[in-house]
């Protein structure tokens, strides 16, 4: 897979979209000591997805391989099973611990599917984004305080921004192969980590 952005003969392959990736790990970081603090897995496993999606992101886009690229799309699928993940929890009323480790088996088996069938990585991703939105959306309609979901329509509002500036870099329409400095693809990035510190705050809302 390849974005906007041209790939350069050099240790890092796409400047931009590599060092944007580190937004994701700030983020993380700095959710991982207020997770930590809480003692709940959930968290703590929310805010270690979090780095771990940047480090996915960093590894493709700096290396432009193949094996990047599964780094980069389990990363994906740990934003797509933490949606699934946490809704049926949510319906189902896990344990804390069943939360954390449903939802580590289920990254590690789209990722598994991902080695298997290559072409799988972005319909996955995006049948799993779905089906857990749907899902969060079943349980505000029958929530008595619809007023916890704030945070999560938050996220979806800059979720779906960035995934606009995403569409239109890598289908070439908003896009300079040249610059190295902030691409489209480089902001979906910077904008995805906020989601995520949204959808954080949301399960905080809900979950607690």
């Amino acid at each position: 897979m390849s974005f906007c952005e041209e790939r350069r003969c050099a240790w890092v392959a796409e400047p931009s979209n590599t060092w944007s990736s580190l937004g994701y790990v700030v983020v993380g970081g700095w959710l991982l000591v207020e997770a930590v603090r809480m003692r709940d897995p959930r968290f703590v496993v929310l805010a270690l997805a979090e780095i771990a999606i940047g480090l996915g992101s960093v590894a493709f886009h700096g290396t432009g391989t193949f094996a990047g690229e599964v780094l980069d799309q389990a990363g994906m699928f740990m934003l797509s099973g933490l949606l699934l993940s946490f809704a049926a929890a949510r319906e189902w009323a896990w344990s804390p611990q069943r939360t954390a480790s449903s939802y580590v088996g289920l990254v590690a088996a789209s990722t598994l599917v991902l080695l298997v069938v290559r072409p799988i990585g972005i319909p996955l991703f995006a049948a799993q984004l779905l089906i857990g939105l749907g899902w969060e959306r079943l349980h505000h309609r029958r929530s008595t305080r619809p007023e916890e979901f704030a945070r999560h329509w938050q996220s979806l509002a800059i979720f779906a921004v960035s995934l606009l500036i995403w569409a239109g870099d890598i289908t070439r329409v908003l896009c300079v192969p040249t610059n190295h400095v902030l691409t489209g693809h480089a902001v979906w990035h910077l904008l995805n980590a906020w989601s995520i510190e949204r959808m954080y705050r949301f399960y905080q809302d809900v979950g607690r």
